[in-house]
């Protein structure tokens, strides 16, 4: 049996299709998700961003998927602090409200 050659041979890296379409998910007021992400690291740092991800924009609801019941619990504590420093960090955009769900990342 004859082996069928492939027309284009060179790989593209799963890292750079997930960042393009990462990119392409954008929230109404015209940010991408994967910009909110870098945002959301810097500005909650590690301990809650090993913990919880943002996962959808909508308007400006931010979702964000977090590891555990005990975290969710936490981080609605600490909801308004995180909107502030989020907002802060963000140029042009203007969340007004994160909901957290427990949930994968």
């Amino acid at each position: 049996m004859e082996k069928k050659s492939r027309p284009n041979s060179t790989f593209t890296p799963i890292g750079q299709v997930l960042d393009s379409i990462l990119d392409q998910c954008r929230s109404e007021s015209g940010g991408g998700i994967l910009h909110l992400i870098h945002v959301w690291e810097k500005a909650v740092g590690p301990p809650i961003s090993e913990n919880a991800k943002p996962f959808a924009v909508k308007g400006s609801i931010l979702l964000v998927h977090v590891s555990s019941s005990a975290w969710l619990h936490q981080l609605r504590f600490l909801k308004a602090e995180l909107l502030d420093k989020l907002n802060r960090s963000l140029a042009n955009e203007r969340l007004e409200d994160i909901k957290f769900k427990i949930g994968s990342f």
